[in-house]
Order: C-alpha cells, then structure tokens, then sequence
C-alpha cells in the first residue's frame, strides 16, 4: 500500500517540486543522516525497525547524496560545531549506530564504491560477539510468543493484544515502554516481557549480529571515522552520573585498545530528549570526547551545540521521497517528517 508520505514524494517528483528545491540557493547547515543496518528486513528474526534500507536502496541513497550535496568527513562536522568553520552550503554527514555486522558486509563496499566517508559508532560490548540485544530480544520473543494477549506486571500493569497490534507494533509498543523513564529496572522490565511470550529471552545469537574487531580495524583502514556508542548501549539517563561516566570512559579506552582509534565523537543510545542529560554531557567532555550527536531529528544551522548534533533518521524509503526529505531540510533547513 501506497504511504502518504509516498504519495506526496511522488507528486513533488512529477510536478518538479523537488528538482526545483535541489536548484534553489541552500541554506548554510550540516544535515546528519542516520542508519542502523542495511539489510533485508523481510528475512530479519529480530528488530525490523533498525534496518533502514536495503543494499540497492542504500546504493541509490549514497549515489545521490554524492552528485548533489557536498558530502563531509567527521573533522569538518566537528570543525562546524566547535566554530571553527562556518558551512557556506549544505553539507551532509552519513552515519550509523551500534556496529550491525552488515556495516562491513553491505554498507562498506557501497560507501567505498562511491568515495563516500561515514562514521560507524560502535557500542564496544557486543564488537567481537555473538550478544543480542535488548531490542532485538524483545522482537525475537514476540515474534515467536504464541500467546494472544501479553500481560506484563513492570512497571504498570499492562495487557497488549497481539492479535489486534501485529507482531511490528506490538514490538514498537514494548521498546516505547523500555525507553520510557518510569523504567528504571530495564532487567526487571525484560523479564516481565520474557514471562508475558513464554519465550526465554536469546542471550546469544547462532549467527554473529555485530561486527568483530577485525571487520571494524577494516572500517578504519577503509577511510571510515570510528565512534562511541558506549560499551553496554544502556540509556545513559537512567544511569547514574558515576555509571554514565564509566560507560563513556570504558568504550573509549576500549576502542583505543583494539583499534588504535583516539575517539573523540560519540552518539547517544535512543538519543531522545529524555535519552541523555546536562550530566551526561559533563561526562562526555571530562573523558576526552569533542562532540557527541543525538537522535530526535532536526538540521544543525548557526551556532551548533557540539554535544547535541542533531540528525536525521532514514527509513525504508524509494528514491523520490529520500530525494524530497533532503531537499526540504537543505532549503529550509528542517525536517519535513
């Protein structure tokens, strides 16, 4: 079925709205875009909601951004946030969270086919494993759980009627529910959800998810900048300020260790709002890194806030409403959606 958000894509498209956009005079910014996983969403066991683009749609993606903005490196988007140059245009950085295993598999040969730079922020404790997930767990349960209704007891008591939602938004539901600030005991919370499908939570994956050490020294080694994403991707706000510290400390050491990589860039686990606070800033700045980025949308313009970079998340999308998203943001400097 045809999106809304489709429909107008394509009429933008048809009706040279969009390539007059792209023609207009931009407006000076830097323009974040975010992935998570390149993959098949079709054949994925576990969230479905990370994977933001197929390989082709990926290919087509970072085609475009190539021939029509000027696409940067992570040094000239911290240069533009520490105000040491100012954008002149639009400019575009391409990034991902977590450190999927597809990063090496399906994005590397695309960025490198197309001299495109990225940076691939690597939550250090599941690099080299076979761990899944919080988020991937609570999926792979649901998506198994033969239980028409999920009765959950933390941290209200809670009914949701599989049948009715689906397996995609029952899962949407339950993650809304582990970010959300009344859940201060997340293992107490996944518990709750392992006893509402019956299901035992997967502690490990049969098939490696994330990258090894080695497939992320090959980023590196590929022109590729390298990132924290913290070691154990909990919600930093939730945390105390002596945790937050020790999760920022920790990746950067870590990654330093394997990879010879003095990181300096971090991005936020979720990265809402809610996702990280004043503390978690301080702490990010008293453990050596120079700038850090969110994940609630917006285009960064004027003067940046080098500790909340904002950026843009992509979904599963074709080619004319990518085209249009970033056309809006580029000449009038927000996002449409």
């Amino acid at each position: 079925m045809t999106s809304r958000r489709d429909r107008l894509s394509n009429a933008a498209a048809g009706l040279g709205v969009t390539r007059v956009l792209e023609a207009l005079t931009y407006r000076p910014s830097l323009i974040v875009v975010n992935y998570h996983r390149i993959a098949d969403a079709d054949a994925c066991e576990y969230d479905r909601g990370v994977i933001d683009a197929s390989p082709e749609q990926f290919d087509q993606q970072i085609a475009f951004l190539k021939r029509t903005y000027d696409v940067v490196d992570l040094d000239t988007a911290r240069r533009f946030a520490d105000r040491r140059t100012r954008p002149r245009r639009p400019h575009v950085l391409v990034t991902f969270d977590d450190g999927y295993r597809d990063a090496y598999d399906a994005a590397l040969p695309i960025l490198k086919n197309h001299g495109v730079p990225a940076v691939f922020f690597l939550a250090t404790g599941f690099v080299g494993t076979n761990r899944v997930p919080w988020w991937d767990q609570i999926a792979y349960v649901v998506r198994r759980t033969r239980n028409g209704v999920l009765a959950l007891s933390y941290p209200a008591s809670t009914r949701l009627d599989c049948g009715s939602l689906g397996p995609e938004m029952t899962i949407r539901s339950l993650l809304r529910m582990y970010k959300n600030p009344q859940v201060t005991d997340t293992a107490r919370f996944l518990r709750s959800v392992e006893e509402a499908c019956d299901i035992p939570l997967p502690e490990t994956a049969e098939e490696r998810l994330f990258l090894s050490w080695t497939e992320a020294a090959a980023l590196a080694t590929a022109g590729m900048s390298i990132g924290s994403h913290t070691h154990r991707h909990e919600l930093l706000s939730k945390l105390s300020e002596a945790e937050q510290r020790e999760e920022c400390a920790a990746s950067r050491r870590i990654l330093f260790e394997k990879l010879g990589v003095a990181v300096s860039a971090f991005s936020y686990p979720v990265g809402s709002r809610e996702s990280f606070t004043a503390a978690t800033k301080k702490c990010l700045s008293e453990t050596g890194y120079e700038v850090a980025f969110s994940y609630y949308g917006g285009v960064n313009m004027g003067q940046m806030d080098p500790f909340n970079l904002l950026r843009i998340a992509v979904d599963p999308m074709a080619l004319p409403q990518y085209r249009f998203r970033m056309a809006v943001a580029a000449t009038l400097g927000r996002q449409l959606w």
